[in-house]
């Protein structure tokens, strides 16, 4: 039974192993113990700075470190966040079970985790406090001037969550706050429409030139 779920993947992409199956790897049983250790260390070699989604502040702080960017380079505003009524509390039996399907994401979580927490003591926890702090004010500073009505209910043209999931709603007059709230899937195919009128541009003048 383990393999079958290891094996069976909704539209041949979601499944067990999510992560470690994104990075374009297959399960950890195809993989000997060392095999997997190296496949780890090819992974951080790969990426510079590897974020933590319940360290998220943090993780922007050392990206914006990283990449010689202000702390309003790393602002944003909190959306998509489940309301409080609609969480659950997992019993120690289920979350077991979870870790044993997903043994590779698993220890890649704890591998990239060790090097996360060897990253902010090399950074230095003080100045991380500070700059965390920094972060959280510039936060709300940006809320104060985008927001014009909290927790409303998340539907956009691309997502609908209902009332399990909320929103902010923001200026419209202002681009850069709508930018703020817009979807992963409006800003990827925004990106697409820019490339394709960019190739078609440089397509045509190809041919007349």
């Amino acid at each position: 039974p383990y393999k079958a779920v290891m094996r069976k993947r909704k539209s041949r992409v979601f499944g067990v192993h999510q992560m470690f199956f994104d990075m374009g790897y297959s399960t950890v049983e195809d993989y000997e113990p060392g095999e997997m250790t190296q496949k780890l260390k090819r992974l951080q070699n790969a990426f510079d700075l590897v974020m933590v989604a319940e360290r998220y502040d943090e993780s922007l702080v050392l990206l914006k470190n990283i990449m010689c960017w202000s702390t309003e380079d790393v602002t944003y505003l909190r959306i998509n966040h489940r309301v409080h009524q609609k969480k659950r509390n997992m019993s120690e039996e289920t979350r077991e079970g979870l870790q044993r399907l997903n043994q590779a994401d698993v220890r890649l979580y704890e591998f990239f985790y060790q090097i996360f927490e060897q990253k902010v003591e090399g950074f230095g926890r003080d100045r991380m406090r500070r700059e965390v702090e920094e972060l959280r004010e510039a936060n709300e500073r940006l809320a104060r001037s985008c927001v014009v009505q909290k927790q409303t209910a998340n539907v956009t043209e691309d997502m609908d969550w209902g009332s399990m999931v909320k929103h902010v709603a923001v200026r419209t007059d202002n681009s850069s706050c709508v930018d703020l709230v817009r979807t992963e899937h409006s800003m990827l195919n925004d990106v697409r429409k820019r490339q394709q009128e960019w190739v078609r541009e440089g397509w045509k003048g190809y041919i007349t030139g």
